[in-house]
């Protein structure tokens, strides 16, 4: 199913509120023919513009901005994150065996240790809650 444009979000949203293109465009700060072209892709609003719109008609500014902006979309899309140089300090500590041994870690400690390496690998709260109470039960033992 293809993501709906800009225009039939705001549309759509509108409708949903019971409000009328003069209703936005009084809200919004512009003429009521200018919501009109919005929603049928005859303009590009502003970043202030998809501000206001967004407080208008109640929707999550950013997705909106992302939506009215697809170039930005597909650049952050491809933008993948830098791992940082702490984190990779971190998973190397978590991988090695070795150095944790020469750091004097207690089995506990690195019973510990695997399960928050299990964490970073959870895809869901549930996961999450899942390692945090194995970390609990670990401790009180």
């Amino acid at each position: 199913m293809a993501e709906r444009s800009f225009g039939r979000v705001i549309e759509d949203r509108r409708h949903a509120l019971g409000m009328t293109q003069e209703m936005v465009a009084k809200k919004v700060g512009v003429k009521a023919n200018y919501i009109g072209y919005l929603e049928r892709g005859m303009r590009h609003p502003s970043q202030k513009v998809v501000e206001r719109l967004s407080g208008a008609l109640k929707l999550d500014p950013q997705a909106l901005y992302l939506l009215a902006n697809p170039r930005v979309r597909a650049l952050l899309n491809k933008a993948k994150p830098v791992p940082s140089a702490a984190s990779s300090v971190w998973q190397q500590f978590l991988h090695d065996a070795a150095l944790q041994q020469q750091q004097g870690l207690s089995s506990k400690e690195q019973d510990a240790l695997s399960q928050l390496s299990q964490a970073e690998k959870a895809n869901s709260l549930i996961g999450v809650m899942k390692v945090i109470r194995a970390l609990r039960k670990g401790f009180s033992a």
